[in-house]
């Protein structure tokens, strides 16, 4: 029994598919497949039923999943608690939702710890479910994901339930971003109804699609754009958002993103009433760890410089 063995396991859980799992994973379907039938194998017992809709836990796949992750997320624990020991080095994993202000903050803590001889940081940006997974399974240290309003206990329960430690970094409304030319620029206050009119970047693979109309006004319909672009990779979506004329889309307030070709605008828009938060996690178990706490506090004291507008 191997340890990506059981990952793997895991992530079809949570996926409900061989193939889903493996997107998530960025593996070959095949591998995953020949995985689980020797693990099954090997251990004598079916954990996934296949059905047509997918991969259904057997009950006694349901009693391996709950051992899985907590072997899995001991290992991981153990792995994190003995890389960040050293007193000449540091190496930290984040997994992050998308958003300027961590790529900022986190520069800045790098600038700060500058005289280590040491360091190794590993950022990845994706979406909020896979952020959790990466925390839960120990594939990174600290994560940041991000959270309707009207969510926000029903998620916080959920990680006290993993024994995860968590901060809401901040509570935004969305704003529509977009170049400093563009022709509602110049409005205080952009209408909904005026935002159809133009072509609007959406990140493609958001699975609370920020987005989703609702996410921004429950009044606010998905055909809201005659015109969208899917990107997945968040640097192409801010060319892209330079570059297609009279682009726009929505994004945290606050701080400014980077310009890329042309300088960009963070446009109040006051029918984006519905809330939305970011919360940082690390699991219980590694709070006190020098360099995770280093890194939590100092992300927390930059939004709360920038007036916890992020």
């Amino acid at each position: 029994m191997k340890m990506q063995q059981l990952e793997y396991v895991i992530a079809i859980a949570h996926a409900g598919s061989i193939t889903a799992a493996a997107k998530n994973l960025y593996q070959a379907q095949p591998n995953i497949s020949i995985a689980l039938k020797e693990l099954e194998s090997e251990i004598g017992m079916q954990i996934f039923w296949r059905t047509p809709n997918g991969m259904v836990l057997t009950p006694e796949g349901e009693s391996f999943l709950l051992r899985a992750k907590d072997t899995v997320e001991s290992m991981h624990s153990l792995e994190n608690d003995y890389t960040n020991r050293g007193e000449n080095g540091i190496s930290v994993r984040i997994s992050s939702v998308r958003s300027a202000y961590m790529s900022v903050s986190l520069g800045q803590w790098i600038n700060s710890i500058s005289g280590e001889e040491k360091i190794s940081l590993q950022f990845i940006e994706t979406i909020s479910s896979k952020v959790i997974d990466d925390v839960s399974t120990g594939k990174a240290d600290i994560g940041v994901f991000r959270v309707p309003g009207n969510q926000l206990d029903v998620f916080m329960e959920q990680m006290e339930s993993r024994k995860m430690y968590t901060r809401v970094l901040a509570e935004f409304s969305m704003a529509p971003l977009m170049s400093a030319d563009h022709p509602l620029a110049k409005l205080d206050d952009i209408p909904l109804e005026e935002l159809k009119k133009y072509p609007e970047i959406v990140h493609a693979d958001d699975e609370m699609s920020v987005f989703d109309r609702s996410y921004v006004n429950p009044d606010y319909e998905n055909a809201s754009a005659p015109k969208r672009i899917y990107v997945y990779d968040n640097g192409s979506k801010m060319i892209m958002l330079a570059t297609v004329k009279d682009s726009y889309m929505w994004s945290s307030p606050g701080l400014p993103m980077m310009p890329v070709t042309m300088p960009m605008v963070s446009k109040k828009c006051s029918q984006a009433t519905l809330k939305t938060c970011d919360i940082i996690m690390c699991k219980k178990s590694a709070e006190s760890n020098r360099v995770i706490k280093s890194c939590m506090d100092f992300i927390s004291d930059f939004v709360d410089g920038i007036g916890g507008e992020v």
